[in-house]
């Protein structure tokens, strides 16, 4: 094996340390411990290759270096996760463009280091010729570092490699953020519930203007719209990055993903909690980092949706959107507004009501299995690709006799989801309230 620099390994092997090392230790020693597999086995290469060893150990070294970058260079893998280095010590890489800052001198020592972790990796290249490395060791160790370019350049890079940089979409899987992709529907093709869609848009709108992240809490039956309004009204505001979490991070991990994501302050993020059961979530960690004790960070939002209502000492702590209950009105209203968008602004109520039963007659033949939002946009759709359809409809409407949307059938299918959902109590406390209405009356 060639004569390498030790002088240079040892000191690429303390800059290795300096920048990754999850514990002090000696670069002489086996005790330095690394967060990071990859460095963790570099710091293992440089001291082998500075010192008289079993060259079959520099060998597994090099080798496993390559399992753990395949498709990478070595310094490129380092490069992203030095600048997650930087985000995770609070240092805002674009202050290295401002040389009087307060961060610039921190970054500059760890760039500095970086730069002798570089040089440790040229004279690693020069212990490749044992029969026992991988050849692709080679391609592994090659390659220079961005971080030897200009300042802007630097900034630029690290920029772009911002892994929330490359979607908008993300799902949390332990920690660590998968990109997703969504069906992204533009907020103006959203039809009825106007006072719903008005009080998403000024919620999400005050967040991206950084007026409020006050968390909010979203209920409804199924099907109306809880989770397209939290996606699409988020996605509306180019500002603001949308995490998918699992109801379970509620009771277990909300801490650690609040720390994450407040580390990133040049972004705004709007964590979405889908489909959660109120009294299966152990609310301690909420009430602990919304309102309570600790202080939510301003560039982030809850949303926190649900089939049943919230308990009220976590409805006191954001701003609760109820969606109204899906009847023949609300029906009429979709419909209205489906008209109006596809350029009947001056289509007549008989030809809404006539729709709106066809989309009853559907159901009513099996069509759908739900009387819901999402279901009547699916035969608004029909209607919008079927010229035959709207012909005859068109023609209906005009006659003497007018088909209407079944009430009773939307009552009766509203109080079955109710029952099922809420139990035959509910249905009870329903009635009892609406007999004190009928009485005050």
């Amino acid at each position: 094996m060639a004569q390498c620099d030790s002088k240079i390994l040892l000191s690429a092997a303390e800059a290795l340390r300096i920048l990754f090392g999850d514990a002090p230790g000696s670069v002489k020693s086996t005790y330095a411990e690394f967060r990071l597999p990859l460095a963790d086995m570099l710091y293992r290469a440089l001291c082998f290759s500075a010192e008289p060893s079993d060259p079959v150990d520099l060998a597994e070294a090099l080798n496993e270096i390559v399992r753990l970058s395949p498709r990478r260079g070595v310094l490129e893998v380092l490069e992203d996760d030095f600048f997650e280095m930087l985000i995770a010590a609070k240092l805002d890489i674009t202050n290295y463009l401002k040389p009087h800052s307060l961060d610039f001198a921190q970054i500059e020592f760890y760039r500095q280091n970086f730069l002798d972790l570089e040089q440790g990796v040229v004279e690693l290249r020069k212990n490749l010729d044992h029969k026992r490395i991988n050849p692709a060791v080679k391609a592994c160790l090659a390659g220079k570092s961005i971080l030897s370019e200009s300042a802007e350049k630097i900034v630029e890079v690290a920029l772009l490699r911002d892994p929330f940089a490359q979607s908008r979409t993300f799902r949390l899987l332990k920690n660590s953020f998968a990109a997703c992709t969504v069906k992204n529907v533009p907020v103006d093709k959203f039809y009825g519930f106007q006072a719903v869609r008005e009080r998403f848009f000024e919620h999400l709108s005050d967040f991206a203007a950084n007026k409020g992240n006050v968390p909010l809490l979203v209920s409804s039956l199924p099907g109306l719209g809880k989770t397209q309004f939290s996606i699409n009204y988020t996605l509306n505001f180019p500002e603001l990055t949308l995490i998918f979490a699992e109801p379970e991070t509620l009771s277990g991990e909300l801490e650690e993903l609040i720390k994450l994501l407040a580390l990133r302050k040049r972004r705004k993020f709007v964590v979405f909690f889908d489909d959660i059961e109120p009294d299966k979530v152990d609310w301690y960690g909420f009430r602990t980092n919304v309102g309570g004790s600790a202080v939510l960070p301003e560039n982030i939002l809850f949303i926190l949706a649900s089939n049943c209502h919230f308990p009220i000492n976590i409805l006191s702590r954001g701003r609760e959107i109820t969606f109204p209950v899906f009847d023949e009105i609300r029906c009429l209203e979709m419909v209205e507004d489906f008209l109006a968008d596809f350029g009947m602004k001056n289509a007549s109520e008989n030809l809404a009501s006539v729709i709106a039963a066809g989309y009853i007659e559907d159901f009513g033949q099996k069509k759908f299995t739900e009387l819901s939002p999402r279901t009547l946009i699916r035969y608004l759709e029909k209607f919008r690709s079927d010229a035959p359809l709207r012909r005859k409809m068109l023609d209906m409407s005009r006659q003497e006799m007018i088909v209407r949307p079944d009430a009773q059938l939307f009552y009766e299918f509203n109080i079955k989801l109710l029952r099922a959902l809420y139990g035959e109590s509910y249905i009870d406390t329903l009635r009892e309230e609406k007999l004190r209405e009928m009485g005050s009356l």
